[in-house]
Formats: structure tokens, C-alpha cells, sequence
């Protein structure tokens, strides 16, 4: 079984394709989490090490931790309020300041964060 004979019993189409796309994107046998925000979906590697703590903090729908883990795994998190917010919340933009592009804002209370690269 495939992580997308898993996702495609119960998921809904987008899901499923993501799920396809993740399998074809990670080498064999690497963890992964399929984030979904208000500014796109991504996948992130999980390290081995990492695997226990990202697992236990999605299990236990801790934004916080996994933000903690890595910023990346909850850029909708804001560590500064404790709180999480949706995309309708956040003043977000592209930036390119080259060599980097990505995606940053400023939570409801104005604290600034680096969304993602």
C-alpha cells in the first residue's frame, strides 16, 4: 500500500492527487508532511529524528509544537500570540529579494514572520 492508496479511500480529489505528487517527489522510504495554508500546499521532508515529535504534535493538533520543530510545518502559527490564524488574518505578501523569494507577513497584532520560502 502507497501513501496514495491510503489518502484515496476516504479523501477528496485534491487530496489524493497531492498525495501521488508526494510519492513522486520523496525518495523511498523518506517521512514527509503535506502542509496545507491559506497562501499553497507544500511538502516538507521530516527528518528521522524528527519523525516522533512531528507525528506526536500533528496527533495532538499542536500548531505550537510543530512550529517549534520547524516553522515551516505551521507558518500560519504565530509564536509571539500563541495563536494560530487563517489567511483572511494575516497581511501576507510575496517578496524577491534575490536570491530569495518566498512568502512573508505580519499576524493580526503586527508581529512580522517569514512565512515560507
Amino acid at each position: 500500500m502507497t501513501p496514495a492508496d491510503a489518502v484515496s479511500e476516504t479523501s477528496r480529489p485534491a487530496l489524493q492527487a497531492l498525495a501521488e505528487l508526494d510519492l513522486l517527489e520523496r525518495p523511498d522510504h523518506q517521512a514527509a508532511v503535506v502542509v496545507e495554508t491559506f497562501f499553497g500546499v507544500t511538502s516538507l521532508p521530516v527528518s528521522i529524528e524528527r519523525v516522533e515529535s512531528v507525528s506526536q504534535a500533528i496527533t495532538d493538533a499542536d500548531a505550537a509544537a510543530l512550529y517549534r520543530i520547524g516553522y515551516g510545518y505551521a507558518p500560519f502559527h504565530c509564536p509571539d500570540c500563541a495563536a494560530s490564524y487563517c489567511g483572511a488574518h494575516w497581511n501576507w505578501r510575496s517578496f524577491e529579494d534575490d536570491p530569495y523569494s518566498g512568502i512573508e507577513g505580519d499576524c493580526p497584532r503586527g508581529h512580522f514572520r517569514v512565512l515560507a520560502y
